[in-house]
C-alpha cells in the first residue's frame, strides 16, 4: 500500500493543473468540500449542471480503490472499461462517469 500511495502522490495533480473545465468545477464544488458531504455535493453539482449531465449518465463512487490489490485491479478494470469516459482517482475513493458524449480521460487528483 505504501508503494501505491507513493505512485499516487507522484502522479497526482492539484486543481490548477487541470485542463478540463468540468473536472476543475467538480474539484472546486465537490471534492474540496468535506468528504462526509461528497454524495450530497455531487448530486447537487450534477443537478445544477443540466447542460453537461443528461438523464442517461451514470456516476459511480467507488470506495477504497487502493485498499488492496483486488480493489486496485477492480478500479483499473472499471476505469479502462469503454463505457467509462471520465474517471477520477482521489486515493481513498474514485469517481467513474459513464457519459458517452465526452472524450475518455483519467485524472489522479490531490485532495
Amino acid at each position: 500500500m505504501i508503494v501505491s500511495y507513493l505512485k499516487y502522490r507522484r502522479k497526482a495533480q492539484g486543481k490548477y493543473h487541470l485542463h478540463s473545465p468540468l473536472v476543475f468545477s467538480l474539484y472546486e464544488e465537490v471534492l474540496e468540500k468535506p468528504q462526509a458531504e461528497l454524495d450530497a455535493n455531487l448530486k447537487a453539482f450534477i443537478n445544477n449542471n443540466p447542460l453537461i449531465f443528461k438523464d442517461d449518465d451514470l456516476v459511480m463512487i467507488v470506495q477504497g480503490i487502493h485498499r488492496n490489490k483486488n480493489n486496485e485491479a477492480y478500479w483499473d478494470k472499471l476505469r479502462n472499461d469503454a463505457k467509462v469516459r471520465l474517471s477520477i482517482d482521489c486515493w481513498s475513493y474514485g469517481l467513474a462517469f459513464v457519459m458517452e458524449r465526452i472524450e475518455k480521460e483519467h485524472y489522479i487528483l490531490k485532495i
